[in-house]
């Protein structure tokens, strides 16, 4: 049977509701997937995540930004506004 890592989130959802740390978290999962485990670093995240009042397991993307372009009046061309400093 195949586990996602959307259920192993569940999974670590519960687990934070009955008390469980992120050690013991990883450790059931090991022992009970063997392999296709998410790591630990990842599982003690989601740990803290859920222990500071997160509710979702679905993965957050919106950290990744997009790059925003901005066409200064004065001229034709475009550029980052990293790049605006160094012109």
């Amino acid at each position: 049977m195949e586990v996602t890592s959307v259920d192993q989130r569940a999974y670590i959802k519960i687990a934070v509701l009955l008390g469980r740390n992120e050690m013991e978290c990883h450790s059931e999962f090991v022992e009970a997937l063997e392999n296709n485990v998410l790591p630990y670093r990842t599982v003690a995240r989601w740990v803290s995540k859920f222990q500071q009042g997160r509710v979702s397991n679905v993965r957050d993307d919106r950290s990744v930004c997009e790059s925003t372009w901005i066409m200064p009046s004065s001229s034709s061309s475009f550029m980052k506004p990293d790049d605006r400093d160094n012109k």
